[in-house]
């Protein structure tokens, strides 16, 4: 019995020089480290709680804010059509135009489905096929006294008027501080000009317009005109003529 004891003292002074060399110091010093160690791993415990749930709000908010942007846009697409339909009208003298949320579905492929593996592979890829959503909008048109229906279809004056109605009728479901058109009447006729002044003095009362124009109907309905001329010497002049005090003065 005695060697049996003698046998364990030496395995314990073996161990203790073990610890001693592993740099583990006294028990006191290895029952303080374990505490510290306790205590920063229930710390990380309560931290990686508080992530899990900080992710699982933040997931929920992403399918909120999509839910609502999802139904604000709808609302806007609904409300541009309103104003689309009357410019769209005011400009072709008839007709109707509006804007169409689409879905179209497509089959995604899986990057295993090569076609030197498409034998043997026909049922694993298959099965790994993902339909992707995705979401668009389409204008549909229908001129007056024509059999045209499609923007595809019109012609490039009518698709010029056309684009001119969309971007009107976005400005005054959302008016801009301003905006700036750079020849935007450029493919209108003398009719159509007139038309689209009227539109210009309607967009004008909720925004200030900057226009860039050579057409002298559009001109007219400006407030303030921007020129460059030359005289006789070569050199070039910036004028401007305000046309409340250009009237004024004429009378």
């Amino acid at each position: 019995d005695r060697s049996v004891q003698n046998d364990r003292k030496h395995l314990i002074e073996k161990m203790k020089i073990r610890i001693e060399d592993a740099g583990a110091g006294g028990g006191e010093e290895v029952m303080r480290e374990y505490k510290e160690t306790s205590e920063r791993d229930a710390f990380f415990e309560k931290e990686l709680i508080d992530l899990h749930q900080s992710a699982d709000s933040l997931k929920n908010l992403i399918v909120e804010l999509e839910q609502k942007l999802d139904q604000e846009f709808r609302d806007g697409v609904l409300k541009i059509n309103t104003q689309f339909g009357q410019f769209f009208t005011l400009m072709f003298g008839g007709g109707t135009a509006k804007l169409e949320i689409i879905r179209e579905v497509k089959k995604k492929k899986s990057d295993t489905d090569l076609s030197g593996l498409e034998e043997g592979l026909s049922s694993e890829t298959s099965s790994e096929d993902t339909d992707e959503v995705s979401e668009g909008i389409e204008i549909e048109v229908s001129l007056p006294r024509k059999k045209i229906k499609g923007l595809m279809m019109l012609s490039g004056g009518e698709r010029a008027l056309t684009s001119i109605a969309l971007l009107f009728a976005i400005s005054q479901v959302n008016p801009p501080p301003f905006v700036i058109l750079d020849e935007t009447d450029a493919a209108l006729d003398e009719a159509n000009s007139r038309k689209y002044g009227d539109m210009i003095e309607s967009l004008s009362k909720l925004s200030q317009l900057i226009l860039i124009t050579h057409n002298r109907e559009t001109m007219s309905r400006a407030g303030v005109l921007y020129g460059v001329t030359m005289g006789s010497g070569g050199v070039s002049k910036l004028l401007s003529i305000a046309f409340e005090e250009a009237v004024v003065v004429a009378k």
